[in-house]
């Protein structure tokens, strides 16, 4: 009687950790001086078994980035669709914006996108597509609360909703540039603040 065939060895290791890992490695290195050593050292995970995970190079990097962008994204949600207040809303959105920023020992690392691949953009197709896919999604949600806004009262009807998204979204590069460079989290938050209040300003916040 032939036996049953025996399974595979069970996984040896923790997907969403060994993406947090390499994440970590993209971030502090960038894009182009991380290597598949670096990602293997970093994960504790061979590169055959690296390959057969997640893909190559820039799989690891853009599943790693998609795993990062789902964990942040129900606080940064919540800031701009839930908070009763815009300009709380606001400030609570570049909050949690500016919180991805640092590691949690407070490592200055920007952001896994802007601080990354920016580099690199222009001369790979793929990668400069990634990073434009990025910048669009933020205006679209920065656009969308803006429209919201419009809309409700909260700034004046006829706003240029397009072009206050953009300055949100400025700063927000703004920030992610700051923070790569060591800019204290407080001068950030700082900085934030006084920037939404300009924009509420412009969009006509407050008036009857």
């Amino acid at each position: 009687m032939k036996s049953k065939p025996t399974r595979g060895r069970p996984r040896e290791y923790d997907p969403e950790a060994a993406l947090t890992a390499a994440l970590g490695e993209f971030r502090r290195r960038g894009y182009t001086a991380t290597s598949l050593d670096h990602l293997s050292d970093a994960t504790k995970m061979a590169r055959p078994s690296l390959y057969a995970a997640f893909g190559n190079k820039f799989e690891i990097y853009r599943r790693a980035v998609t795993r990062y962008s789902e964990q942040t994204a129900e606080r940064r949600r919540h800031a701009l669709f839930e908070e009763p207040s815009l300009q709380k809303g606001l400030e609570d959105y570049f909050a949690a914006i500016i919180d991805a920023y640092f590691s949690g020992d407070g490592e200055p690392l920007g952001c896994p996108v802007l601080s990354v691949i920016s580099g690199e953009a222009a001369a790979d197709p793929v990668i400069g597509a990634e990073l434009a896919a990025a910048i669009g999604r933020s205006d679209s949600l920065l656009q969308r609360r803006m429209t919201i806004a419009a809309e409700a009262g909260e700034i004046a009807a006829d706003a240029d909703v397009r072009g206050l998204a953009a300055m949100l979204a400025a700063l927000q590069h703004s920030l992610a540039l700051r923070a790569r460079a060591g800019t204290p989290r407080p001068e950030l938050i700082a900085i934030a603040r006084a920037h939404v209040a300009l924009v509420l300003k412009a969009a006509g916040a407050g008036r009857s």
